[in-house]
């Protein structure tokens, strides 16, 4: 999930690939930017999205996303809600299931 503290543009789904294209690129070089990542989802209203990454790029783009701290010169920081191999686990939250 991306954070905007001081308000801001928001990106659309493009710009957010964009967004995490250019983070990648940034930290890691052009072997960064050619890591295959997909936007599964993304929700402009809430900034949150689904990120599909090979398991051995998780950390260059878990290092990308965390050491951008800015987006069209404002402060922005993400947060890694989730990570999982599985992307069926990524459909609910397990601590907020409720057994009858």
């Amino acid at each position: 999930r991306r954070e905007l503290p001081d308000g801001g543009a928001r990106p659309n789904a493009a710009q957010f690939k964009q967004l995490v294209v250019s983070a990648l690129r940034e930290l890691h070089g052009e072997v960064g930017a050619a890591l295959p990542v997909d936007v599964l989802t993304y929700e402009e209203k809430t900034l949150s999205a689904i990120l599909r990454v090979i398991s051995s790029g998780l950390v260059k783009l878990w290092s990308a996303l965390t050491l951008l701290g800015f987006y069209q010169n404002r402060r922005c920081a993400f947060r890694v809600l989730q990570t999982s191999p599985f992307l069926l686990a990524l459909s609910g939250n397990s601590r907020e299931l409720v057994l009858d």
